[in-house]
């Protein structure tokens, strides 16, 4: 396990350092946002230094379509801060995403051909509509799911040489998070980059040791504008986990359904309108019997036994053995059957939400305290 050295520079100051030395070893960098808040900051900052420097960078936005009127908003507004200093990369065209909360319509296509008239949105006049890539050398992750979103940035990558792409993301939000900064080797000695894409391409993590404070005190304190959506989730009392912005509709952001429609009315009115489901995660987004199967039915015995029945159930023919196949190699406890409920409710045949295939820790506590006694 790696110890956390503390040093006297700030995050501040070592981030700009950062992102000084990329464009000293780089003539292309391009910039991911999402609309939230760490993105937006890393964003300014990279902005700021191309402007002393005269050079243009840029601004990477993968549109998903089903996603908050705000986070449009404020990709808006970052796309056009400093347009000399610009290059807009907002992507709109087709690509697949799970819709965790229903199975009859178990994926979204964004952008999809034909339903122009129920897209949530007409599409921005500048952004880029077809695919910028060779599609005879298109690769695609899972073949179950189709083209997909992880895929248009691997793609997007594979085509470009010799071009840092900067991401928003910091370590001490999870173990996950940090793991991706430092499972590869990162750019010469650098080591809060990781290689990818295409020939000499490295992501960089120039944020990845600020903490949570650090980016809200850095946007106060530079009246930086940032996605509304931020202070009515504050509002509503919600957990440093839970303030966040993304899809509306996959396996860890489905809840945001349940505020929607004191939010954003318009919005989830349109949302009900484009794919299936969005009333069933408005309702039981938060419900722990429902979709995050926290607490068991009472008609249930045990965990493994719903499971059975939701496995037996699955109306998608396509999807199940996928299910039958991953669950073959689980332990048989209700520690892991509860985790394979979660996953057939969600329709995640994706393994976004991996089960800790582990003994029960219920059982053995209880084997502890039998052998004490």
């Amino acid at each position: 396990m790696r110890q956390q050295v503390y040093v006297s520079k700030n995050v501040l100051d070592a981030a700009q350092e950062r992102i000084s030395y990329i464009f000293d070893e780089f003539e292309e960098i391009i910039v991911s946002i999402s609309g939230g808040k760490d993105s937006t900051v890393l964003a300014w900052l990279t902005l700021q230094e191309a402007r002393r420097r005269g050079r243009k960078v840029g601004l990477f936005f993968i549109d998903e379509e089903v996603v908050y009127q705000s986070t449009i908003d404020q990709v808006t507004w970052l796309m056009n801060l400093y347009p000399e200093n610009t290059r807009r990369l907002w992507l709109q065209f087709p690509f697949r995403l799970t819709n965790a909360t229903s199975v009859k319509e178990g994926q979204l296509i964004c952008w999809e051909e034909g339903k122009h008239k129920i897209w949530m949105r007409p599409k921005v006049s500048y952004s880029i509509q077809h695919k910028p890539w060779p599609l005879e050398t298109e690769t695609v992750r899972d073949k179950n799911k189709g083209f997909g979103f992880y895929d248009v940035i691997e793609n997007f990558q594979n085509h470009r040489e010799d071009t840092a792409f900067l991401v928003g993301l910091r370590a001490v939000e999870s173990m996950n998070r940090f793991r991706a900064v430092a499972k590869n080797p990162g750019y010469k000695d650098c080591y809060w980059a990781t290689k990818c894409g295409g020939p000499g391409c490295a992501s960089f993590y120039p944020l990845y040791d600020w903490n949570f404070h650090d980016i809200w005190k850095f946007i106060y304190d530079n009246s930086i504008r940032y996605s509304r959506i931020y202070d009515y989730q504050w509002k509503k009392g919600m957990s440093i986990r839970e303030i966040r912005v993304s899809s509306l509709i996959h396996e860890k952001s489905f809840r945001a359904l349940v505020e929607l429609p004191e939010f954003e009315p318009k919005t989830f009115d349109k949302l009900s309108k484009r794919i299936s489901g969005i009333e069933v995660g408005h309702l039981y987004g938060k419900d722990p019997k429902m979709l995050r199967c926290q607490k068991l039915p009472k008609n249930y015995r045990s965990w493994m036994e719903y499971r059975d029945f939701l496995l037996d159930t699955y109306p998608d023919a396509s999807k199940k053995w996928i299910f039958e196949k991953r669950f073959a190699h689980h332990l048989r406890n209700n520690y892991v059957a509860r985790q394979e409920c979660r996953q057939l409710i969600l329709n995640d045949y994706e393994n976004n939400l991996p089960v800790d295939n582990s003994p029960d820790p219920r059982e053995e506590t209880i084997k502890k305290w039998r052998d004490l006694l």
